[in-house]
């Protein structure tokens, strides 16, 4: 798959990345763009328009409309191709590395940034899940009625929120860029939450988790609203450091469902950490920690 992918980035050319940034602007506008639109807007002539078309849609950058009338439309493929060129643009990374991992909602590879160090690459795939699952979870989203705008909306909000949080906390990834629906963030070589059995220290790893639960409230204004096991990544060789990710579903400490979303997110936690590891916290108690009515948990 990287190798599909980077293949396909590098076998665009300029003038192909200018029709993929069209159909990219036009997305609210229309489904899929009529042929007429693209050629009168890139005055590329028709001949060699239908040509470029045709190897774009083999490549599987963009969509041919049913008959009769022609259209394009930009597909996940072509958005890749057009955020990680862009960020290559922009220096934020070098390289394309290999997919280490694939959600409901994104993909995640690694790549390199001008210092050579290794980073994540994480491009968001809202279309993977259900309407009525983006709807519950996600639901600054339904709005928008296009999965790329969805997906874009979804990376800009994670980039935002880790920039904000990184300034009070350092239990989140570091973000370095973003563009459409990538976001390049530090990369976490750990193990996933609900993978980690063998904790050495499970009560250190809860109060961390709690902490940023509380940063994220108190100093930042905002709930992550849907955090659980599969998003709290332990860097073992570290100390056991936990770092929460995927924050785009977030809501304002004054949304009317704030409160509700704090208190499960923080009993969730509480919850699997007596399940897995055995250890117990007072959930009031842990509540007024997150809240910031006392420092003592």
């Amino acid at each position: 798959m990287t190798t599909l992918l980077a293949d396909t980035c590098r076998s665009l050319d300029k003038v192909d990345y200018r029709i993929l940034r069209l159909l990219d602007r036009l997305l609210t506008q229309y489904e899929y763009v009529p042929a007429e639109i693209i050629e009168r807007r890139t005055k590329i002539p028709s001949k060699a328009l239908a040509k470029r078309l045709d190897k774009m849609h083999k490549l599987k950058v963009i969509a041919r409309s049913p008959a009769p009338r022609l259209g394009y439309r930009l597909t996940y493929l072509g958005l890749d191709c057009l955020a990680i060129r862009t960020l290559v643009d922009r220096n934020v990374i070098t390289h394309l590395g290999p997919q280490i991992g694939m959600g409901k909602e994104s993909e995640i590879y690694l790549a390199k940034n001008a210092e050579d160090k290794v980073v994540a690459l994480k491009l968001y795939k809202i279309g993977r899940v259900s309407f009525q699952k983006v709807v519950r979870v996600r639901d600054y989203l339904t709005d928008e009625v296009n999965w790329l705008i969805r997906s874009k909306v979804a990376a800009e909000r994670e980039y935002k929120a880790l920039l904000d949080l990184r300034k009070y906390t350092k239990y989140v990834p570091e973000a370095f860029g973003w563009n459409r629906h990538a976001v390049v963030t530090e990369f976490i070589n750990g193990v996933e939450l609900y993978r980690y059995r063998e904790a050495n220290d499970p009560l250190s790893i809860l109060r961390k988790i709690l902490e940023v639960i509380r940063v994220a409230y108190n100093d930042v204004g905002i709930v992550h609203g849907d955090l659980s096991e599969y998003n709290v990544i332990v860097d073992v060789e570290a100390g056991e450091i936990p770092y929460i990710i995927d924050w785009p579903q977030y809501v304002y400490r004054d949304d009317p469902r704030a409160q509700e979303l704090l208190r499960r997110d923080t009993l969730y936690v509480i919850k699997f950490f007596k399940r897995r590891y055995g250890v117990e916290l007072d959930v009031d108690q842990a509540l007024r920690y997150v809240k910031g009515e006392t420092d003592e948990i």
